[in-house]
């Protein structure tokens, strides 16, 4: 059996860009992020990095709802913002022991209370059962 150097290429380009589908969907959190110690986190890197991360698993989320997105924001939405949520009280909880975490702010909260909002707004008129 031969293969062909396009067939290889179009292997590796398929391997490269699965990973990155994933988070084009509104699809919830790993349990790596969702489990991220956050006690430690002493610079704003840190957290810059942390509140990225779950950035980009709100986006998708967010995303105007089309026919292709709708099912997976439906299904997805409010599970990606109570994940979401959650990390962000463990940040806050952590902010009792740590001081540089007693005042931090994280947009991810928000995005996350707007997720559910919308959420509750589709699920209100209909668009998601």
């Amino acid at each position: 059996m031969s293969v062909s150097a396009a067939t290889l290429v179009l292997a590796a380009s398929m391997t490269i860009t699965l990973p990155a589908l994933a988070t084009e969907n509104c699809s919830q959190l790993p349990d790596a992020l969702q489990t991220t110690p956050v006690n430690h986190i002493s610079q704003n890197t840190e957290l810059l990095s942390l509140d990225n991360k779950l950035d980009v698993y709100l986006k998708p989320c967010l995303a105007p709802l089309t026919e292709q997105n709708k099912r997976a924001i439906c299904a997805n939405g409010k599970l990606v913002a109570e994940q979401t949520l959650r990390v962000v009280a463990r940040i806050d909880q952590a902010g009792l022991r740590n001081p540089f975490l007693a005042n931090a702010k994280v947009k991810s909260y928000k995005s996350a209370l707007n997720l559910l909002d919308r959420i509750n707004q589709l699920r209100a008129n209909g668009t998601c059962v």
